[in-house]
């Protein structure tokens, strides 16, 4: 067979295009640096695995970190101020703290804020623009011992919103119920020392935690409204004697309140099927979360959201990850997963039948109407940390006025190192 030199030059040219395919198919790749959350691989793996579907030329590098390792790790990383990770997640309330270090990308062009509930846009937020992606909420509801109720004669709590009880009649039904001497309690807070779930107790009553720039917490956290809110809670704890002193355990309360010790219990929706499973022969319900008579509902919200390293080299797939992650389908996705209280609306409505239970119609109007995130600043690891040990030292009986005075001294100092 003779060769021609045009069937050569041909073949060399072809040989030559097919040597550089590789290289072209390896330039078209991408690859992400991803660090999460280190829950079990059916939650998330299937959700990784759907994004690297829909966007072939996208692999993404996933490194998973146990709660008690992330913030530390994350924090390593990000200072070194060099694009890795590109994506990681955001425990919600640190958004402010990221975003005014550079270490988040601003998201209002990819992120529609009407698709999402307030309360979650708002934990996305500082300084008026969203920073990290709300990817799930958290709600706290009442949950409570209905053998307790019955036995005591206490008619239980309605599940109806519009009904729900004031920390002032949950305090007269512990009462009727607690037996200190014994250990059985008439009420505990899953979280008794957490800002979280212990700040409505202020905000209720009108008050506001921080002030709106995230900087003076100094007659706010001091403020009347929290004074006389936490020492109502005091009074749980030293007066009416309805709550377990010291519990700070956050992995006991729902044992107390499981092995029917404790007759109810402010929670995390999330806490619902721990009971279920580990406690099969409890008969518990759900109520919405108390407020003051005084005062207006209030709720705990805010949970697991993720953001964009500002300083990431793949832009363009990193932004695709946020606007895949968001949208409804993969919400859903999400949603079956990992149970979490959905921030997307339409989740709500494409998921429908999934909410009929008291528990889920009450986080729903919640998340909607009453849900307040934690406030926005730069120092909030501080701030949580300080109104953490004031919390526990006006639960052991010190003067509420005192102990958030100097506790908001300690912050505003702490946090002004973040100004300018």
């Amino acid at each position: 067979m003779t060769i021609s030199r045009r069937n050569l030059i041909k073949s060399s040219a072809l040989g030559s295009l097919a040597l550089a395919m590789p290289n072209i198919v390896r330039a078209q790749q991408t690859t992400l640096k991803v660090v999460w959350m280190g829950w079990p691989d059916n939650q998330v793996l299937p959700l990784m695995a759907e994004f690297e579907k829909r966007n072939p030329t996208i692999k993404l590098a996933l490194e998973r970190m146990p709660f008690q390792q992330i913030f530390q790790a994350l924090e390593i990383r990000l200072n070194a101020r060099n694009g890795d990770p590109d994506i990681f997640i955001v425990d919600s309330p640190l958004t402010a703290s990221y975003a005014s270090r550079g270490h988040l990308m601003e998201l209002d062009s990819i992120i529609d804020k009407k698709r999402f509930a307030p309360s979650g846009i708002a934990a996305a937020s500082f300084d008026g623009k969203i920073y990290s992606a709300p990817f799930g909420s958290s709600m706290q509801v009442l949950y409570y011992n209905k053998d307790m109720f019955k036995a005591a004669g206490v008619t239980p709590p309605s599940a109806d919103p519009a009904s729900r009880w004031t920390w002032e009649q949950l305090v007269e039904a512990g009462k009727k119920m607690a037996k200190p001497a014994e250990n059985i309690w008439g009420f505990t807070f899953e979280q008794q020392e957490r800002p979280y779930q212990l700040l409505p107790m202020g905000q209720s009553l009108g008050g506001t935690a921080l002030s709106p720039d995230g900087f003076k917490a100094s007659s706010y956290i001091d403020g009347p409204a929290f004074v006389e809110g936490f020492t109502f809670m005091q009074k749980m704890y030293t007066e009416s004697k309805i709550s377990p002193p010291g519990q700070f355990d956050t992995a006991l309360t729902p044992e107390l309140f499981g092995a029917g010790k404790c007759a109810m219990m402010v929670a995390g929706t999330f806490v619902f099927d721990t009971l279920k499973t580990k406690f099969p022969n409890l008969d518990f319900g759900v109520a919405p979360h108390p407020y003051f008579a005084k005062g207006k509902p209030v709720t705990p919200t805010g949970a697991w959201h993720f953001g964009v390293n500002a300083r990431t080299q793949q832009k363009a797939a990193a932004s695709q990850f946020v606007t895949d992650m968001l949208s409804d389908d993969m919400n859903v996705l999400w949603y079956k997963l990992r149970p979490y209280v959905p921030t997307l609306n339409a989740v709500w409505e494409k998921e429908a039948s999934s909410f009929t239970s008291d528990l889920w119609k009450i986080a729903k109007y919640d998340v909607q109407n009453t849900a307040v995130p934690r406030p926005a600043t730069p120092g909030f690891r501080e701030y949580e940390d300080i109104v953490r040990v004031a919390l526990r030292d006006i639960q052991s009986g010190a003067n509420a006025q005192q102990i958030l005075t100097a506790a908001a001294q300690k912050i505003d100092r702490e946090i002004a190192k973040y100004k300018g």
